[in-house]
Order: structure tokens, then sequence, then C-alpha cells
């Protein structure tokens, strides 16, 4: 009944769930959770014994016959809970979890001292944690001061960066990561949660369009790429490649802009209260960066 019933019937769902019609968001979710289920239904099945004196093995089986079963009930909640919420359900849930990435971003990156990388590489400690190329620039900058004992000390440097840069930097990135930070609460509000819901009652244009399921995925995948963005930053600017952090930044904001601009408007064409909001949160993010 697997063969004929289950999995065909699984794979229906998957199927009759485009992303036109249903949202690319909806059905790569179920695509997963439908992989995840038939690969532990599959995982379970080996787990069979085809002849009835293999029956006596099954007890040396048995935790990883409850893991499988245990997926299989996990994922099946899953997608049952997937069917509740529906698409803006789901919706939410990613915002959600896009903004708690770039707000850890933010915390890291308010807590991130420039001067302890400084106090690290010219400590001279060998277990300070700093890398061969730190060593190295570390030494060379030792011996040069030996070498011109009698010159002015060059500033502070981090591979080759002076330390108020490292500070420049981060205090741009924060700046503008808290305004991307911003936006997630006034899209989730204003866009997601207000986007039209599938009702099997309702008139088919009362319906969302296809157009309005097209700019929904966008919304997404502008969100996601923001928090993935956030992350780069901060990688550069932890690195010391503060010229890599401007570009990111501008690069950052450039998409921002864009995704605002895409849903400036709401989903019947109508301005808001988010039309207004953005207006001024777009002027600050010009003024916002390095």
């Amino acid at each position: 009944s697997l063969s004929s019933e289950c999995i065909p019937g699984l794979m229906s769902v998957w199927e009759t769930c485009d992303g036109r019609g249903y949202s690319n968001t909806l059905r790569s979710e179920i695509q997963m959770q439908l992989q995840d289920v038939v690969s532990a239904l599959l995982g379970l099945v080996d787990h069979i014994p085809r002849e009835e004196i293999a029956v006596q093995g099954l007890e040396g089986k048995r935790e990883e016959i409850l893991a499988a079963t245990g997926q299989i009930w996990k994922t099946c909640d899953r997608m049952n809970q997937v069917a509740q919420m529906g698409i803006v359900g789901l919706a939410v849930e990613q915002v959600d979890a896009y903004h708690a990435l770039v707000k850890d971003a933010v915390e890291e990156l308010e807590a991130w001292d420039p001067d302890e990388e400084e106090e690290s590489l010219f400590g001279g400690s060998s277990d300070s944690g700093m890398s061969g190329r730190g060593v190295k620039k570390a030494n060379g900058d030792i011996n040069e001061n030996v070498h011109h004992e009698h010159s002015d000390p060059a500033p502070p440097t981090l591979d080759g960066l002076e330390i108020h840069d490292l500070h420049a930097g981060k205090e741009g990135a924060v700046k503008v990561l808290k305004l991307i930070r911003m936006l997630y609460p006034a899209l989730r509000k204003r866009r997601v949660s207000a986007f039209p819901v599938f009702e099997r009652t309702s008139a088919l244009d009362a319906q969302p369009s296809e157009d309005q399921i097209a700019v929904l995925d966008q919304l997404l995948r502008h969100l996601q790429g923001f928090s993935d963005e956030a992350d780069e930053v901060a990688g550069a600017l932890y690195g010391g490649d503060v010229r890599e952090v401007r570009r990111r930044l501008e690069s950052l904001k450039r998409m921002a802009e864009g995704c605002v601009d895409e849903v400036k408007k709401g989903w019947t064409g109508e301005e808001d209260e988010f039309s207004a909001w953005s207006g001024k949160w777009v002027q600050r993010l010009k003024e916002a960066g390095l």
C-alpha cells in the first residue's frame, strides 16, 4: 500500500501545489518535508524482515526503527502544521527566522571591539589566537620600530588597516544593519501578514493572483538575502577588510531599496502607512554607511 497509495498520494500534493498558484515558498517547504518522510519510510521498510527467521534479529535494530518512526511522525506533524498555517503563516515564520539572524549579527557586531584585535596582534603572546599572517605583521612592525627607533611610530594597524578604520567600519555596518533590522517587523505586519488568504469558499477574483504570489516569493528571497549579507558584512569586518565591508554595505543598501520599492504599495495597489514610512526609511538608509 505504500507504493500504490501512500507515496503516490504524497507526491500528488507536491505536483498539485505549483509555484505559480501556491508560491515557491510553500512548494519548497512541501518538497523538503516529502523528501524527509519518504526517506524515513524507505528506511523503515528496509528494517522489515523478508523472511520469518529474520524477525529474531529485529531487537538489535530497535533504536534504528524507533528513530525512523519518530522521523515519520515528526515530518507528518510538520506537514499538518504547514497545512494549517498556509502561505501567510509559513511566510511569517520565515520572516521571523531571518529577522532573528539579523538581530544576532547586529548584537555580535555591537559587542565586538576592534581594540581587542589590536591588543591580540601587538601583545606578543604566542597563544593569543593570532594568525600566522598577523604574527608576521607584528614582528615586522617590531623590527621596523627597532630599526627606526628615532622616527615617529606608525599608527597601530591590523593587516595593513589603521584601527580607527575598523571602528569606522563597525559603526557604519551597525547603522546599516540596524536599519535593515527595522524593516522586518514593518514588512511582516504591513505586507506579509496582510497577504490575501486562500479560501476555498472565496470567489476566484478574491484569491491572490500569480503576480501577487510572485511578489511575495521575491520579498521572502530579499529578506533571506539580507540575513545572508549581514553575515558576510560581519565576516569581512572581523577579517579586517574594510573595503569589502563598504562594498557589501552599498550592495545591501541597493538590495533593500529595491525590495522596499517593489512592495511600497499594498497588495491591491493602494498606498498605506508602510508607503509613507518606507520613504522616510529609505532616506535614512541612504545617509547611513561608510
